[in-house]
């Protein structure tokens, strides 16, 4: 999420130090490049607007403010790095784990949970629920799924895992379960 808020903000430096001369490929590039991540992005755009653009098919010389896109681009992409930049914030005060979401081509979304990940969440809960002596046992009862490469095995000790979990409580498997699926999901 960090990298995608670093593109945004070198976007709103470009909307900034954008002359009018270069409002035009400006307005292209961040249409074509966050269109699909901000909903509505051509609304009130003079470029985008269907009645210049039905003018212009038409024949008649239609002058479109390039420029006076930027400056409105330019809010938008801030109020889109201010969201990003509090689900982020959220996302850390929650003691939810941060999963990476990708979306390709096809639609389909892939989720991935990494050991990192799940081991903040196990540190995150109250010891009166976990010890600490527990939650080095369960990390490293994950931490040796991470590392089995045989499916069988792997099994056996998602299982004892599992069993283990079960006596916890649910706030142990709400932290822990997503990254065994995972796990399981990976083996060959």
């Amino acid at each position: 999420m960090n990298k995608k808020i670093d593109l945004i903000e070198s976007y709103i430096k470009k909307c900034e130090q954008c002359t009018e001369n270069e409002s035009k490929s400006l307005v292209h590039s961040i249409v074509s490049v966050f269109g699909k991540d901000i909903e509505s992005l051509t609304n009130g755009l003079d470029s985008y607007d269907k009645l210049h653009m039905w003018e212009g098919l038409n024949g008649k010389k239609v002058n479109l403010d390039y420029y006076g896109d930027i400056k409105l681009l330019k809010q938008k992409l801030e109020y889109y790095k201010a969201t990003l930049e509090y689900e982020l914030e959220k996302t850390k005060d929650s003691n939810i784990p941060l999963i990476s979401v990708s979306q390709n081509q096809t639609n389909q979304i892939s989720v991935n949970i990494s050991l990192e990940q799940t081991i903040t969440v196990i540190e995150a809960i109250p010891d009166d629920k976990l010890s600490q002596d527990e939650k080095e046992q369960l990390e490293g009862k994950l931490s040796k799924l991470n590392t089995e490469k045989d499916k069988s095995k792997l099994w056996e000790k998602t299982q004892s895992a599992l069993k283990w979990i079960a006596d916890k409580g649910i706030e142990v498997g709400i932290a822990a379960l997503p990254y065994i699926v995972e796990a399981l999901k990976n083996a060959k």
